[in-house]
């Protein structure tokens, strides 16, 4: 319509309006007054009250022609123009009720919100009140609200709509969002009501008042889908806006909202965090269910026109063009003016005192007056009129969907009937999802992949770590065989056996670090992951202690010159290992007690590629760790303590490396094999902890390094022992006497002199070593 038409529009409609409260009768017949309470100013609301006034105009017009609807009467309907505002409508109201003439009822007002709070009132003056908008659920209370009557089907109705179209495409789960106000409340209990019978659940339902964001962010957090809403067009702004940022929108969701909103409603975003653009994609493909507001019959209806004409000629006086899915109310006004001048034609003979005699607060005219509105049943202008106890009409309703930013008829609701009718093929309805209908849950199906060491990595390790075992299993042997040849006796026997069974521990470690959940079920794995937590930390001591302990009785021997005082014997060294086991057994036996480990499942996303976004699947790494609630600080504790173990370790090694004792034959391969394992725990213990893309790499990684060390510390421990035993070495090494002598660092102190030991024959360190 433009901006001319518009103008005689409003000046047609109040030029009517007010000539309407001075018009005169047709002689010989007997006035009945009608209130009539509708927003006509321009701006008060959109074209509603315009277009219900213009129906009602047309619609008494053709009433007062006939001789076949109240031919002894004339009705006259004296406008006033609440200007969509609900202080001004009441004061009109009280204007008509204490100014003459009596009115014998009330048409109007148009919203539900006004029209809830004069019902009340009219209710206390037996006035019948026929509202043409109205649609609130609330007004169904009879007892509240005695004589008011709609021609609007109830709003409840969109919710059964809503549930017929749920049930239509066999969604189970649903989720409903409302402004914490009527009729939008009803609405949306209407819908719960049809649970049980239309197979559906309820999985959330949220209101609000003013800002939608953090009911939306529930929805989302309840993996809602499909979303059946009631709100005015602000709010749905704000809604909108919302869902865009949180994603909830496209081809994964299915909206329903009220369909009477404005024409390009997207477009105003004015308060909005949200551009028009925005708005637009997060509405793309939502369904409406909105009020038939015009009849589709081509029967010709109770007025003697046919819905088509009468849209026909409404066009003439509205100069608009008025189409099927119009919104405007010029029909509900033109029946809603039929059906009370039936009403009232049905019962003027019960009525002696003829319909004009009507006085404020009489109950029996405005009770015979309204039971015969509800006996109302004959074709309308808006679609055929029935109404309910409830003091509503049953109509159609129609189903409608956006489509790039314009509101296309797909289909009608037979209230009636409690049937769909779609007009086109329900498959072309999920053009934005691919031709497929959304699901009402996430249905894509999650393809877990273990992320698990490689079989054939662990049986290579497995069968090194065998062959090692085998391998420390025969020095033992030729350990305890030899025991008495004096090389092998010289090298204090009984810690070689330890540091050897330290190293078969070591072996089995390694092994069994490759073993995860694709190889054993998480009750074995679990019990797996406490044996290696108290493995390692033993092998470790009686591998490196007995090397530490072998090493210190060098330094204290020839460093710290103890020698004069004190024999150290083996039982000293085996104290030492027993007191660095005891400390293992303080940090395990409370860890496994207080904080035993368990078995920890951790996914890891994989980017989602576009053959499996269109076939619903998502795919993720799955990697079981063996962990406990403070896994961290235990493991801290321990690798304090061995790292305090190593470092001293170290310092024995470096500071006898100059040493020559010819009596500890094996001196030299104690502290090589304590740089090795230094170097090993350098490496391999920050290796385990570091992340990378597969565990397989790792373990690969780590158990290498720990084979290779502890083979070249068992070999540099043993295989010198088994050349001089068979090739009959000297323990002395060639030199039957002499002195042991060392080079001390250059310091402060000493000036960098050399520095000569007590002289001790061979024999008298074979004493030491021995006793």
């Amino acid at each position: 319509m433009d901006a001319m038409s518009v103008k005689s529009v409003w000046i047609l409609v109040l030029v009517m309006g007010f000539a309407g409260n001075y018009a005169s009768t047709t002689p010989g017949r007997k006035p009945l007054y009608i209130g009539g309470l509708l927003p006509l100013t321009k701006g008060s609301s959109p074209d509603f009250g315009p277009t219900a006034f213009a129906g009602c105009k047309l619609a008494v017009d053709d009433i007062n022609n006939r001789s076949d609807v109240l031919p002894d009467y004339e009705l006259i309907v004296n406008w006033t123009d609440t200007q969509h505002n609900l202080p001004i409508t009441l004061n009109k109201l009280y204007e008509f009720i204490y100014n003459p003439p009596v009115k014998v009822a009330i048409f109007g007002p148009l919203f539900s919100s006004i029209t809830e709070v004069l019902a009340e009132v009219i209710g206390q003056w037996n006035i019948t009140q026929i509202s043409p908008g109205a649609s609130t659920p609330v007004l169904t209370d009879r007892v509240k609200f005695p004589h008011v009557y709609r021609m609007l089907t109830s709003s409840a109705a969109f919710g059964t709509a809503q549930a017929g179209i749920v049930r239509q495409f066999g969604w189970t789960k649903i989720a409903t969002l409302n402004t914490a106000t009527e009729p939008h409340k009803g609405r949306i209990n209407s819908l719960k009501d049809e649970e049980s019978e239309s197979n559906f659940t309820v999985i959330i339902s949220e209101s609000f008042l003013t800002d939608p964001l953090d009911a939306l962010k529930r929805l989302k957090a309840e993996d809602a889908r499909i979303i059946a809403t009631s709100f005015y067009e602000e709010e749905a702004k704000k809604v909108f806006c919302s869902a865009y940022k949180l994603d909830m929108y496209g081809a994964n969701y299915v909206w329903m909202i009220p369909g009477y909103y404005s024409a390009n409603w997207q477009d105003d975003v004015e308060g909005l965090d949200c551009t028009a653009e925005q708005l637009r994609e997060a509405t793309e493909g939502y369904l409406t269910v909105a009020f038939m507001m015009y009849g589709n019959s081509e029967d010709v209806g109770r007025c003697g026109r046919t819905p088509s004409e009468f849209r026909h000629k409404m066009e003439g006086e509205l100069a608009v063009n008025v189409t099927l899915s119009d919104p405007g109310f010029a029909a509900m006004g033109y029946d809603g003016i039929w059906a009370l001048a039936l009403a009232m034609h049905d019962v003027q003979n019960e009525i002696p005192m003829g319909l004009d005699s009507y006085k404020y607060g009489d109950g029996e005219y405005a009770t015979l007056v309204g039971d015969s509105i509800l006996r109302q049943e004959f074709d309308g202008m808006s679609g055929p009129i029935l109404f309910t106890d409830g003091g509503y009409r049953l109509g159609n309703l129609l189903i409608e969907q956006n489509v790039n930013g314009e509101e296309v008829l797909i289909g009608s609701y037979d209230n009636i009937q409690n049937m769909i009718t779609w007009v086109v093929p329900t498959d072309s309805l999920w053009y934005y999802s691919g031709g497929t209908k959304p699901f009402d849950s996430d249905v894509t199906e999650t393809i877990t992949t273990l992320q698990a060491t490689p079989l054939p990595l662990v049986i290579v390790v497995s069968f090194l770590s065998v062959l090692g075992i085998i391998l420390a299993t025969l020095f033992l042997c030729f350990n305890t065989w030899k025991r008495e040849h004096r090389q092998i006796k010289m090298s204090s026997p009984k810690v070689n056996n330890i540091i050897s069974c330290g190293i078969m521990f070591a072996y089995i470690c390694a092994a069994l670090l490759g073993i995860d959940n694709s190889m054993a079920e998480e009750g074995a794995l679990q019990k797996v992951c406490q044996l290696r937590s108290w493995l390692i930390p033993l092998a470790f001591t009686l591998a490196f202690g007995g090397m530490f302990t072998k090493m210190w009785r060098i330094y204290s021997i020839v460093i710290a010159n103890k020698t004069k005082r004190k024999v150290i014997k083996d039982r000293y060294l085996f104290g030492i290992i027993v007191v660095l086991l005891l400390v293992d057994f303080a940090i395990l036996i409370p860890w496994q007690i207080i904080d035993p480990i368990q078995i920890e499942k951790i996914t890891y996303p994989i980017t989602q590629t576009q053959d499996d976004i269109e076939n619903h699947k998502k795919r993720e790494l799955l990697h079981v760790n063996c962990t406990s609630e403070n896994n961290t600080i235990w493991i801290m504790m321990m690798l304090i303590y061995k790292a305090f173990v190593v470092v001293f370790g170290a310092f024995l090694a470096w500071s006898t490396r100059n040493i020559n004792v010819p009596g500890l034959n094996d001196s030299y391969y104690v502290g090589l094999s304590i740089y090795n394992t230094v170097i090993c725990c350098v490496v391999a213990v920050p290796l385990s902890f570091l992340s990378v893309s597969s565990i397989g790499v790792t373990y690969g990684l780590v158990s290498c390094f720990m084979l290779f060390c502890i083979t070249v510390s068992l070999c540099m421990l043993f295989l010198p022992k088994v050349f001089a035993v068979y090739r009959k070495i000297d323990a002395e090494g060639g030199t039957v006497s002499g002195m042991i002598t060392f080079a001390a660092p250059k310091g402060p102190r000493n000036g960098g002199a050399t520095v000569e030991a007590v002289a001790t024959t061979s024999g008298q360190i074979e004493s030491l070593a021995q006793k």
